[in-house]
């Protein structure tokens, strides 16, 4: 018996940490650290939300573009489809044009200066020097869109639009983009810029089924009209911040700085959008309306997903700008760690373009075949296109402009060279290895200049 209850006595004690272990009560929450997790998730709130309103802008206004597209593909409308989509693309240009690389320099100053009225003076006066220069370029381009529409223009379509399209880009001189992005409010920014697509996509709608006249008019009225209710928006958004618009006295010196920097900024945006216009003239000259209508169609698939790239980009660049003024914050890890929702975002939007397309291109039947076929082809290039972006952010980040235009003035040469070589023999499939080469050389080179400033 003595044995027995000696090993009852082991058995219970080998037992016994695990009977304690399971009549331990559950562990006391850490306080601390839950108010560490709050306190870094209301951090983080500032810049989710930014992301998510340019995002919801992004779906609200070029998604009510796609869906009148895809409408139109499906009910054979490539004629009213590749017109607008040229002419809509060149308004656009126009648009980049007149903002002049002046949303950069106004949110650059905006991160780097304090709320003080001193520096809000300062802020101001930047704002009236980059608008004069904005008008200046907006008056320019009217005047030679006059001369096209009333003495170059062959057909009613072109005429009537660029006429009812110009208004919209002398409001948009007076854009509050820039101000917006500085104050970390570009989320405001991109829900505010919906309108003018929304807009759009309603003309469009209506244009259908129209004479080649009516629909030019209709759908350039609609270019201002939309250009002209987000301007509003942006000001009521502002005044509402107190950032209401005030005049101060331009010197020499700052529309002088104005024009320079502007104009190397301008090569940050314009070289890429020159390379797609001259993809639209090759198509239309090579390729016919259908399969131009069909290659805008699917292009609007990547431009929107690389949009979502740059509204990640434009929501971390004050940040962006802090980190990189610091000492040898220069190098390539530290750009890529700086820009990782980038990366992450466009990893995850790459491989979703190629499912789903991919998906669409393998049902022959399926109205969409064909655009879907040629999106498969384009899907990569949001990769290549983000990989870029980031380099480029990071020498804007460092008020390098002369360094990004001349990254992408060669790439984009390149870019476009390929396309011209080979759109006889590769059809539209020569413009995705134009993009590619334009996108890995502007990489390279971007980089390289990087390493110098480090």
């Amino acid at each position: 018996m003595a044995a027995y209850h000696s090993d009852r006595e082991i058995s219970a004690a080998k037992d016994q940490p695990f009977a304690l272990a399971s009549q331990r009560p559950p562990p006391m929450l850490d306080a601390g650290r839950i108010a560490r997790g709050v306190g870094s998730f209301l951090r983080r709130w500032p810049r989710v939300l930014n992301i998510g309103l340019l995002i919801a802008g992004l779906g609200l206004g070029q998604g009510t573009i796609f869906a009148v597209q895809t409408w139109l593909v499906a009910a054979g409308q490539y004629e009213l489809l590749a017109a607008f989509g040229t002419h809509y693309s060149f308004a656009i240009l126009g648009i980049i044009l007149v903002d002049g690389g002046a949303s950069i320099i106004l949110a650059r100053a905006v991160a780097r200066l304090s709320g003080e009225s001193a520096s809000r003076d300062e802020i101001w006066r930047i704002f009236c020097e980059t608008t004069a220069i904005r008008l200046l370029i907006a008056s320019l381009i009217g005047l030679g869109a006059i001369v096209y529409a009333l003495g170059i223009a062959s057909d009613g379509f072109s005429r009537w639009y660029v006429v009812f399209a110009l208004p919209g880009l002398l409001f948009w001189a007076g854009n509050a983009v820039g101000l917006l992005d500085g104050l970390r409010l570009s989320g405001i920014s991109g829900i505010t810029g919906s309108a003018a697509y929304v807009v759009t996509a309603i003309g469009l709608a209506l244009a259908a089924h129209r004479s080649a006249d009516t629909a030019g008019l209709i759908l350039g009225g609609a270019f201002s009209l939309g250009y002209l209710v987000t301007l509003v928006a942006q000001w009521i958004a502002l005044g509402r911040k107190g950032w209401l618009p005030q005049y101060r006295k331009m010197t020499r010196a700052g529309l002088f700085r104005s024009l320079k920097d502007g104009g190397a900024l301008l090569f940050q945006s314009v070289p890429g959008q020159l390379n797609m216009r001259a993809q639209l003239v090759l198509s239309t000259a090579y390729l016919g309306a259908e399969t131009t209508a069909l290659f805008i169609y699917a292009k609007q698939v990547v431009t929107a997903s690389t949009q979502i790239i740059a509204f990640v980009l434009r929501v971390d660049f004050p940040g962006l700008v802090e980190k990189m003024s610091g000492p040898r914050e220069h190098s390539f890890r530290s750009i890529l760690n700086a820009q990782r929702t980038t990366l992450y975002c466009a990893v995850a939007l790459t491989v979703g373009a190629m499912i789903a397309s991919g998906i669409a291109a393998i049902v022959p039947d399926f109205r969409l075949h064909r655009a879907a076929t040629i999106l498969v082809a384009f899907a990569p290039t949001i990769l290549t296109l983000s990989l870029s972006l980031m380099m480029i952010q990071a020498l804007a980040a460092l008020a390098a402009y002369a360094a990004i235009a001349k990254s992408l003035a060669i790439s984009t040469a390149a870019g476009m060279m390929v396309s011209y070589i080979l759109v006889s023999t590769l059809d539209v499939y020569a413009f995705v290895l134009g993009e590619v080469t334009l996108n890995v050389v502007s990489f390279y080179i971007a980089y390289r200049d990087l390493r110098s400033l480090s």
